[in-house]
């Protein structure tokens, strides 16, 4: 490229940083974020770029920037926003469930020949932490329980 050429992307490229709203920057960085993030997954693109974690990460930063981008968004850009996270959550809540490509190859092995489970083997699936509050206990009132 020519100096001349050269210098002519770099005012060019002064001139959009002097001109571009805050507000489209951080809406391209979200697109951004959400493509990397279906990516990770490992359910597009043909899988082999697992990476659950980031997902995770994706989906952490949009949440954080929700409330920034409700003061600059449309409230159907707002919709289309949350959609496009619920989608991305989702991809991730499959892609767990599904095991990666190295942990496939594992699965396929045949178990000892009693059937019996490895004797380092946990006892059962692990259960999630419920996020449901587990029921509270009455409280004796004057008035009968609440």
């Amino acid at each position: 490229m020519s100096d001349e050429a050269e210098a002519n992307v770099q005012e060019a490229a002064a001139e959009f940083m002097r001109t571009v709203p805050v507000q489209d920057v951080i809406v391209s960085m979200v697109q951004t974020v959400f493509d990397v993030g279906y990516r990770r997954t490992g359910l597009v693109g043909g899988g082999g770029e697992r990476d659950l974690a980031q997902t995770a990460l994706a989906i952490e930063t949009v949440r954080a920037l929700l409330p920034v981008l409700e003061r600059v968004l449309e409230p159907a850009s707002m919709t289309t926003l949350r959609s496009a996270l619920s989608e991305l959550q989702l991809a991730y809540a499959d892609a767990a469930k599904e095991p990666a490509a190295g942990e496939q190859a594992a699965a396929g092995q045949p178990e000892s020949a009693g059937g019996d489970p490895p004797a380092d083997a946990p006892e059962g699936p692990a259960q999630p932490e419920s996020r449901i509050a587990p029921e509270r206990p009455r409280i004796w009132t004057p008035g009968g329980d609440v």
